[in-house]
């Protein structure tokens, strides 16, 4: 079994969709955690390449709130585009996919760019999803989260670690960097290409 961060309880947080209105409480999001410029701000076991992007992300906001959207540049992370994405709006309501490697692909078995967020996450079934992106635009700040799903075809369960990393400008979040590591139930990494 992998050993999860569990970030403090959290207040009760109010999110708006399309559809509803929905108070989260601090059980459901037990396995998220706002990121801190420091270096403990994620558990020790965390992947190796979730810990690139965090210092990735950390380099290139230097001494700024959040990096500016024109520093994202594929090519300094070409060998884990496979498990990136990318999502661009102010709210939780306008965010679309705009970038999401073959990975998503094969998880949902259909092209999933240009999608609404709210619209690809079951609202119902994974609102801690929501919230994480939620917190990010409201916070301006990277979210790490771990988990598990069961999209897959096959109903095969997958664990994974996931971080969403904010860019924009002094008027707020524009857009959100995301990578995940999906690993089997062995705990050994999936789609490594």
């Amino acid at each position: 079994m992998r050993q999860r961060f569990v970030a403090p309880a959290a207040p009760v947080d109010e999110v708006r969709t399309n559809e509803a209105t929905l108070d989260i409480r601090p059980s459901q999001r037990d396995e998220a955690c706002p990121v801190t410029a420091s270096p403990d701000w994620i558990p020790d076991d965390v992947c190796k390449e979730v810990r690139f992007f965090c210092d990735h992300w950390l380099s290139l906001k230097g001494e700024a709130e959040l990096p500016a959207c024109d520093l994202i540049d594929p090519l300094d992370f070409s060998r884990y585009l496979s498990r990136v994405f990318m999502v661009e709006g102010r709210s939780l309501k306008e965010l679309q996919i705009r970038l999401a490697g073959t990975a998503y692909r094969d998880l949902y078995g259909f092209e999933i760019t240009g999608k609404h967020v709210t619209d690809l996450i079951p609202f119902g079934v994974r609102r801690d999803l929501l919230v994480d992106y939620s917190h990010c635009l409201r916070d301006r700040k990277p979210i790490y989260h771990t988990g598990t799903m069961n999209w897959r075809p096959r109903g095969s369960e997958l664990s994974y670690q996931r971080i969403l990393l904010p860019f924009g400008s002094d008027q707020g979040v524009e857009r959100i960097l995301g990578f995940a590591q999906f690993f089997d139930t062995e705990g050994e990494p999936v789609f490594n290409r």
